[in-house]
């Protein structure tokens, strides 16, 4: 993509009620948070201690490879780096991992679900 095509995108963005814009194709991609995303998220909904776990990809969820146990469930402990899935891409299978170590208090997905780039899969409390 060239700048001038991001600029459309950004200005675009800016004549919406969006605050964040992602996307990704093929390993590249972009993100988008204008400066009235901070202002607008601590002020509709406080802190929160709960980490979403996003889907890395479009595709696809599986919770395991075919034949393996399931290790994502809901109020279970996982440590940092534990796969908790992957989503099925065309380009071949992508991990979803826990970025720390904490306690999966909800899974958002269904095994076989279709997701999107950037879709929680996972909302992960500290341990």
């Amino acid at each position: 993509m060239t700048t001038e095509q991001l600029e459309q995108i950004l200005h675009w963005m800016k004549s919406t009620d969006l605050v964040e814009l992602s996307y990704k194709r093929g390993g590249k991609g972009f993100e988008f948070r204008l400066d009235s995303a901070a202002a607008f998220g601590a002020a509709a909904f406080g802190a929160s201690s709960l980490v979403s776990i996003a889907s890395p990809a479009v595709g696809f969820f599986r919770f395991s490879p075919a034949g393996a146990p399931r290790k994502a469930v809901e109020g279970r402990a996982v440590e940092a780096g534990q796969k908790l899935g992957l989503v099925e891409t065309e380009g071949g299978p992508e991990e979803v991992t826990a970025p720390r170590a904490g306690r999966l208090v909800k899974v958002l997905i269904h095994e076989e679900g279709a997701v999107e780039y950037g879709q929680p899969l996972f909302l992960l409390s500290a341990a």
